[in-house]
């Protein structure tokens, strides 16, 4: 089975790999063009390389319009004016499989398909780690593919199930069987029907919404209720863990079925790091959640006993992560919540501007710590998560050049010692600086290890079971890449055949 992780050398945060948003009016004569770009819009976080857009007038065609590059550059209003329909779905994308040659419109989303059978596109987020095995039976039964993703397995598959019944809830049904992955996919319909659905586990969030008015009913899905919000609509809830939804305005939008399961594994980074604050997930808000977080490291915090500590201590989030967490361990410890890095915006931006060499940026570029807030201070400093380490030493160290006493590194999420197989491009195990020091040095002395690598004058985690208090999720979290145990029985077979091949190597 091939690995088709994204390695980045430069990365030093965990990186979602996509946004759906879709929406349907039952007035004919109107154009959705606008509704996409805006709920696209607001889930450019999710995904900076490419976006795109299927639009459909009832009775009409679909047509497709995706490039490389950011929703505001690529849907401009020259583009949109041309796409009318109402009915449509977006996708905004980063790549974890088919890297290799991404840039190719091949690889970029919606994925329209078309055959002398069927017409349907679709836009996918998530990670299906058993495609290559689904892709191989469908080779043996003649299917041709042109790109390495599972997101063509996964068309290729509706197509073949499609052959067998015109019912698409029974298709995504059938489809599902298959899908051993993290997932939730919106699918349009050369009918003009849009569905939803969300994988039997739960691990990628998809929502619904509706905006109603005097002369036309909206109906609207989405990875994160912001972009619910964006578009002036009313967020109705979430989709199930393995339920089908259906957009339709002869219909409405109503549940087809659920597949049910006797577990949930919602990822746990979408509260973390992943989703707008602004967002609801599952019942829970994504800001509040961090804010817990913050406050659950104030609580465990043994420094906070040190009167003499307290005296010159303040609290600095790194931006614009850490700023929730920041403000619930400021709280939470009675200490000064203080902005004490600047970030350099226009350096973020042309960082992830797609169509430029990926290449280390100086963090010196990125932040630069204020000189008078930090000086003389005990420091701090709070962030979701460590991933490599190498941007966390070097913002510990312009800190400590600005005069800062000390810089205690604060940290919301566990320790992450595994690589993500569910859709979050994460490093491999020995470039996780969790992962190679918990390995090398064992449980009891890895994060001191850590410490010493970022050269912080102290460091702390957050717990896995205060991270789930924290969120207070009803149903259960993907803690994979916190734990090593992974939900997937697939997942389970990739990491065995991972760490074979890298014993025999050794």
């Amino acid at each position: 089975m091939r690995l088709n992780h994204r390695i980045t050398s430069n990365m030093d945060k965990p990186r979602e790999n996509c946004a759906v948003f879709g929406v349907t009016c039952d007035d004919i004569g109107f154009s959705v063009a606008k509704y996409l770009y805006k709920g696209l819009i607001s889930l450019q976080h999710r995904g900076q390389e490419s976006t795109g857009i299927s639009v459909l007038k009832t009775g009409g065609k679909i047509y497709t319009y995706k490039q490389k590059g950011l929703v505001s550059k690529v849907l401009n209003n020259k583009r949109l004016s041309q796409y009318w329909g109402n009915v449509g779905i977006g996708h905004n994308r980063y790549a974890t499989t088919g890297s290799e040659d991404y840039n190719s419109q091949d690889y970029i989303q919606p994925y329209h398909f078309k055959n002398n059978e069927i017409e349907f596109s679709f836009a996918f987020n998530g990670t299906i780690p058993n495609y290559e095995e689904i892709k191989d039976k469908m080779e043996d039964m003649g299917r041709v593919f042109v790109t390495n993703t599972d997101t063509e397995v996964i068309a290729q598959l509706i197509a073949s199930i499609s052959l067998g019944t015109e019912n698409w809830p029974e298709i995504l049904k059938l489809t599902s069987r298959f899908l051993d992955g993290s997932y939730s996919l919106v699918l349009l319909t050369s009918n003009g029907d849009i569905y939803g659905i969300r994988d039997p586990l739960g691990f990628k969030p998809l929502c619904i919404g509706e905006k109603k008015t005097e002369t036309r009913n909206l109906y609207f899905v989405a990875s994160e209720s912001c972009a619910i919000d964006s578009v002036g609509a009313t967020f109705l809830r979430d989709v199930e863990p393995g339920e089908i939804v259906h957009l339709s305005h002869q219909k409405d939008i109503h549940s087809e079925l659920v597949l049910k399961s006797d577990k949930t594994a919602v990822c746990q980074f979408e509260f973390v790091y992943f989703a707008r604050p602004d967002s609801i997930i599952d019942g829970v808000s994504v800001a509040e959640a961090r804010l817990r977080m913050g406050q659950k490291l104030a609580q465990r915090d043994s420094l906070l006993d040190n009167p003499h500590f307290r005296e010159n201590a303040i609290v600095v989030p790194v931006p614009d992560s850490g700023r929730s967490a920041a403000v619930g361990y400021a709280k939470e410890a009675s200490l000064p919540y203080v902005e004490g890095l600047m970030k350099n915006r226009y350096v973020w931006r042309t960082f992830i501007m797609p169509g430029q060499q990926k290449r280390k940026a100086a963090v010196k570029e990125k932040l630069n710590p204020i000189k008078s807030v930090v000086d003389g201070k005990h420091v701090i400093l709070i962030d979701d998560s460590i991933v490599r380490g190498t941007t966390t030493k070097q913002i510990i160290s312009l800190i400590k050049n600005a005069g800062a006493i000390s810089v205690n590194v604060r940290i919301s999420c566990p320790p992450v010692i595994s690589a993500c197989y569910m859709g979050i491009d994460f490093p491999t195990r020995e470039e996780l600086i969790a992962g190679s020091c918990f390995k090398e040095y064992g449980e009891e002395d890895y994060v001191e290890k850590i410490r010493q690598i970022i050269e912080a004058d102290t460091l702390a985690y957050q717990t896995v079971e205060d991270l789930k208090d924290a969120i207070g999720l009803k149903s259960e979290l993907c803690k994979a890449c916190l734990t090593g145990k992974y939900p997937l029985k697939s997942v389970e077979k990739i990491s065995e055949l991972e760490q074979s091949i890298k014993a025999n190597r050794c």
